[in-house]
């Protein structure tokens, strides 16, 4: 992966309101928040930066046409900094997701997932999902791992007590893995309010169970 250089600087300096800050991530070593990825699709890297501007937090993304940068989106964010900022190809394996960990509290962050589609940059989340640490990796399934990265949400429970749920994003449901998709459906309705809704969970469950039935 490019390393984040002077001309990075300079773009996102000048794409930026002249008002606004980046955000600097506590952690791992008090780093801005920065990350080059390839989020449209076209083997190229674009620029996405978090920063906080009178008092609100943005995310910001740019594209290079030629030696042209241009913003490709602009969007406001939640909390009062970024515990996340991971680039990875969650829903489509031929592009990368920008995953954003918005902090709102101590040991909660709302994780926002965006993904590049024909009308622009889309929130794919489009429920509350909150997690105290995220992991994303292409975790192995029972045809081996497939390009597409799982997330492993870590949810605080009591103390120093946590709870961890792995999520793929509804690849599941249409490779036929009625198991494992039994399994995240059920995980998935232990939460209050679940992403997908409940609703959409328990019509999920539904259809996999007249589809094993078929099978």
């Amino acid at each position: 992966m490019e390393r984040i250089g002077t001309q990075h600087w300079r773009v996102i300096k000048s794409l930026i309101p002249p008002t606004a800050e980046l955000v600097v991530m506590p952690k791992p070593h008090d780093q801005p928040a920065i990350i080059l990825a390839d989020l449209d699709g076209d083997t190229r890297q674009e620029i996405a930066c978090v920063y906080r501007n009178q008092g609100e937090m943005y995310v910001m993304i740019a594209k290079q046409d030629e030696d042209r940068w241009h913003l490709i989106g602009n969007f406001k964010g939640q909390g009062y900094t970024v515990s996340e900022l991971l680039a990875a190809p969650i829903v489509d394996a031929q592009m990368d997701s920008l995953l954003i960990g918005w902090q709102t509290g101590g040991l909660w962050s709302n994780i926002d997932v965006l993904q590049w589609t024909a009308n622009g940059f889309m929130h794919m989340l489009h429920q509350e999902t909150r997690a105290s640490r995220v992991e994303v990796e292409d975790m192995p399934g029972v045809n081996g791992i497939d390009g597409n990265a799982e997330l492993a949400l870590w949810i605080h429970d009591s103390g120093k007590a946590f709870q961890v749920e792995v999520y793929r994003w509804d690849a599941q449901r249409k490779a036929g893995m009625y198991a494992q998709a039994f399994q995240s459906i059920e995980q998935a309705l232990q939460f209050p309010n679940p992403y997908p809704s409940r609703e959409a969970l328990l019509r999920w469950k539904k259809e996999l169970d007249a589809a094993k039935r078929k099978s």
